[in-house]
C-alpha cells in the first residue's frame, strides 16, 4: 500500500509532504483546484510518461516525486532478478529535469521509468472515466477472471506450448526468409572464391608484422654487428677484461684485499658474455627467410576480397566464408528442415488445443459464479434491473487461451443483450467497471486502487451506493477516489481538501488533511455550494454518521 508522497515543484506545487493512510481515502476540491496535478505526481512516481519541462513550477531546477511504499513480499523475487534491493518498506522516487529528461529510482537504486510501471502494475490500478480499459482489454479482463480459477497448472501448461509453438513459426519465418534457392548459385560462387583463398584468421596481421620486420632486417644486423665486434670482435673489449682478469688475480695471491675487485670483475665478464650471446641471437633472429613479394602479393589478394566483399577487415572475410556456408547448407537442408519444422508445428498445436481446452473448462467452472457476483454488485452501483452475462467466444489461439470473454449487458428490461463496451453509456459504464473491480478484483492482489471521478454522471441515492461500495471495497484494499459527490466523499477514512491560493507573481495547490469539523464543512459546501448553510451543515453530519 502507499504510505506517503513527497512533492518538490512540481506544476503547482512548491513543497508537499502527504501521509497516506489505509482505507478509503477520499479527494475533493473546487476544478481546477489541482486534483488532478496529485493524480498526475503519482503517476509520476509510478512511471507514467509525461514531459519534464512541462510539469516544472521553477523552469530552472528539477522536480522530485517521492513514493513511500508498503510491498507485497511475493515481489521480492522479481526485484533481485532486477538486480533492485527489495524492502518491504521501498521508495520510489521521480527526478525531472529542466532539460527535459528524467531519472528514476527504487530504494536509491537507478532505474528505468518502465521498472517503476512494471512494479506499479502488481499492486496499484489507477481508474478513471475515460480509461476504458477493463471494458474493452481482454488481457484485463481475464487476470481478472483468472483471479477467480484455480487453474495455476494449465495456465502454466498453455503459456509454455503457446510459448513454443511461437518460437517454432518464427524459426520457419526465418528459414523461410534466409533460405531462398534463386541465390544458392551466387552464394556458393562467393564461398567457392573464398574457400578457394584459404584466408585464416590473423594471417593477414602475421603478413604485415612479417613485411615490417624484413624491412628493419638489414638495419638491425648492421646495428647489431657493430655492437658484436665491439665486445669480442677486433676491440677485443673480452680480450682486455681477461688481461686484467689474470693481472688481478696475479696480485690477489699477494694482496689479499684486491680479492673483492677480481669478484666485481668476474662479475662483469659474465655479463658482458650473456650480452653478447644475446646479440648474437638477435643477428640470427633478424636473418629472415620469407620471400617478401610472395607476402605483399599475398596482401593485395586479401585486400581485393575484402573490398570485393565489403566487409571491414580479413577476419570479417573469415566470418563471411563461415556464414556463407551455414546459409548454402540451410539452403540445401531447407525442404528438410521445413518438414520437420511441420510436422513439430502439428504436435505443438494439438498439444496447445489439449492444453487450452483444459484451461477453458476451468474457465467455465467459475463463470457462473461471476455472473452471480457480478448481478448482486450491478444492484450496489444502482443497476438494479440490468442484466449482465459472462459468454466465451472462439478466437484464434492467443496469449490468453482458446476462447476470449464477452461481457453481454443490457442496462433496461426488454432490451437484448449486447456487447457492454458498446451499450452502455458513459455513466453506466463507470458504475458497470466499479462493479467489476468489486466482484473481480477481490481476488487479485492488487492492494491500492485510484479512482478518478470514475462517479461522474450519477447522483442522490445512486452516489450513496456506489461510496458504499468503494467503503467495502477499502476493507481489504486501499482505496483513493478524487470525487465532487458528497455521498462518496463521506464514506472516506481520511478527506483530503485540494484548494489553490494565488498571489500578484504565483499560484500554488495545497492539500489539506480535514479535521471532523473541516469535513462537516467541506461536505455542506459540496452539498450547497458556496454558501453554506446550516441544513447542509446537519445533512453532511448525517453522512458522516452513516459511514
Amino acid at each position: 500500500m502507499l504510505k506517503r508522497l513527497r512533492i518538490q515543484n512540481f506544476i503547482l506545487i512548491d513543497q508537499l509532504d502527504l501521509p497516506i493512510l489505509a482505507g478509503m481515502t477520499a479527494m475533493t476540491g473546487e476544478t481546477g483546484a489541482g486534483k488532478s496535478i496529485l493524480l498526475g505526481a503519482l503517476g509520476a512516481a509510478l512511471g507514467q510518461r509525461l514531459s519534464a519541462k512541462a510539469v516544472l513550477k521553477d523552469k530552472s531546477t528539477k522536480a522530485i516525486v517521492e513514493l513511500e511504499l508498503a510491498l507485497p513480499n511475493h515481489l521480492k523475487a522479481e526485484f533481485q532478478s532486477r538486480d533492485i534491493d527489495y524492502d518491504m518498506h521501498s521508495v520510489f522516487r521521480r527526478e525531472l529535469l529542466p532539460n527535459g529528461k528524467s531519472r528514476a529510482f527504487i530504494n536509491d537504486t537507478p532505474v528505468k521509468s518502465s521498472d517503476l510501471a512494471y512494479f506499479a502494475g502488481q499492486f496499484i490500478d489507477i481508474n478513471s472515466q475515460s480509461d476504458s480499459g477493463l471494458l474493452t482489454d481482454v488481457a484485463k479482463q481475464i487476470e481478472l477472471i483468472d483471479s477467480f480459477v484455480a487453474a495455476d497448472s494449465e495456465r502454466e501448461e498453455y503459456s509454455r506450448v503457446y510459448t513454443a509453438l511461437r518460437a517454432l513459426f518464427l524459426e520457419q519465418k526465418v528459414l523461410i526468409e534466409q533460405a531462398d534457392t534463386s541465390d544458392l548459385d551466387y552464394l556458393e560462387f562467393l564461398y567457392h572464391e573464398l574457400d578457394k583463398a584459404n584466408v585464416k584468421h590473423g594471417e593477414y596481421e602475421e603478413i604485415e608484422d612479417l613485411v615490417r620486420l624484413n624491412k628493419n632486417a638489414s638495419d638491425f644486423n648492421e646495428q647489431y654487428s657493430e655492437l658484436a665486434a665491439l665486445i669480442g670482435g677486433q676491440s677485443n673489449l673480452l680480450d682486455q677484461l681477461f688481461t686484467v682478469e689474470s693481472k688481478l688475480a696475479r696480485l690477489a695471491t699477494k694482496d689479499a684485499s684486491t680479492e673483492p675487485l677480481l669478484e666485481k670483475l668476474l662479475e662483469i665478464i659474465s655479463q658482458t658474455q650473456s650480452i653478447e650471446r644475446e646479440i648474437i641471437d638477435r643477428i640470427a633472429a633478424a636473418e629472415l627467410t620469407v620471400d617478401v613479394d610472395a607476402l605483399i602479393d599475398r596482401k593485395h589478394q586479401i585486400d581485393g576480397l575484402i573490398r570485393k566483399h565489403r566487409v571491414l577487415d580479413a577476419e570479417a572475410l573469415v566470418v563471411k566464408f563461415d556464414t556463407l556456408g551455414a546459409q548454402i547448407k540451410a539452403i540445401k537442408d531447407k525442404d528438410s528442415l521445413l518438414k520437420t519444422l511441420k510436422t513439430e508445428q502439428i504436435k505443438l498445436e494439438g498439444s496447445l488445443r489439449t492444453a487450452g481446452t483444459k484451461l477453458h473448462a476451468k474457465r467455465l467452472e467459475s463463470t457462473q459464479f461471476i455472473q452471480n457476483a457480478l448481478i448482486g454488485y450491478l444492484g450496489d452501483v444502482d443497476l438494479p434491473k440490468a442484466k449482465i452475462e459472462l459468454i466465451w467466444q472462439e478466437q484464434t489461439p492467443s496469449s490468453i487461451g482458446l476462447y476470449k470473454p464477452i461481457f453481454m449487458f443490457s442496462a433496461n428490461p426488454g432490451s437484448s443483450l449486447e456487447p457492454l463496451n458498446k451499450v452502455a453509456s458513459g455513466g453506466e459504464q463507470s458504475r458497470v467497471k466499479l462493479a467489476l473491480k468489486a466482484a473481480l478484483g477481490k481476488h487479485v492482489t492488487l492492494s491500492c486502487q485510484v479512482f478518478d471521478e470514475i462517479d461522474t454522471g450519477i447522483s442522490g441515492a445512486t452516489a450513496e451506493k456506489v461510496g458504499n461500495l468503494m467503503s467495502e471495497l477499502a476493507e481489504k484494499q486501499q482505496i483513493i477516489t478524487i470525487t465532487h459527490l458528497p455521498q462518496v466523499a463521506s464514506k472516506g477514512n481520511t478527506h483530503w481538501l485540494i484548494s489553490k491560493s494565488s498571489t500578484d507573481i504565483s499560484t500554488e495547490s495545497n492539500v489539506n488533511v480535514l479535521s471532523s469539523d473541516a469535513r462537516i464543512d467541506e461536505l455542506a459546501r459540496m452539498l450547497s455550494g458556496a454558501e453554506i448553510t446550516q441544513a447542509a451543515k446537519k445533512q453532511a453530519e448525517a453522512l458522516l454518521k452513516a459511514r
